[in-house]
């Protein structure tokens, strides 16, 4: 299934299309008119290799993602050194980062003193790399 990229736009909100039929005169301002910033376009290189998850811990607030960020995942992009990136391991969906040590390559959960793993443990698969981590800045107050 094909899923639409840009959002529908709620004319509702937009300025008038032409102020011209309703002024009796065109504006000068309609030389600068822009359409509006869609994240997606800021944040999805890729569409067709983008995917989203969430962050469910907190173990890699060191790293700067912190729990319950959205994750942009792109599988088009190859892992390296130092990279957040998203491995299933065992059935088990993990956020790690890369570490490459002497020709091994490691996953680590952002603690200083946390347990390596060799990536080329049976079971480990590298799902893609997170090019954008959005974290929450206000949580919504339940009343």
């Amino acid at each position: 299934m094909l899923r639409q990229i840009l959002p529908g736009r709620n004319t509702d909100l937009e300025p008038l299309e032409d102020p011209g039929k309703v002024s009796g005169f065109a504006s000068p301002a309609t030389d600068y008119i822009q359409d509006r910033l869609h994240i997606i376009q800021k944040l999805v290189n890729d569409p067709v290799n983008t995917f989203y998850f969430q962050m469910e811990s907190a173990e890699l607030e060191s790293l700067g993602v912190a729990k319950d960020a959205t994750l942009v995942v792109d599988r088009s992009v190859h892992p390296r050194h130092g990279s957040i990136i998203v491995v299933n391991k065992d059935g088990e969906w993990l956020v790690r980062q890369l570490i490459v040590l002497g020709g091994q390559q490691y996953l680590v959960n952002g603690k200083l003193q946390s347990e390596r793993t060799l990536i080329e443990d049976d079971g480990i698969s590298v799902f893609g790399v997170v090019t954008w981590s959005c974290n929450p800045l206000n949580k919504l107050v339940k009343h």
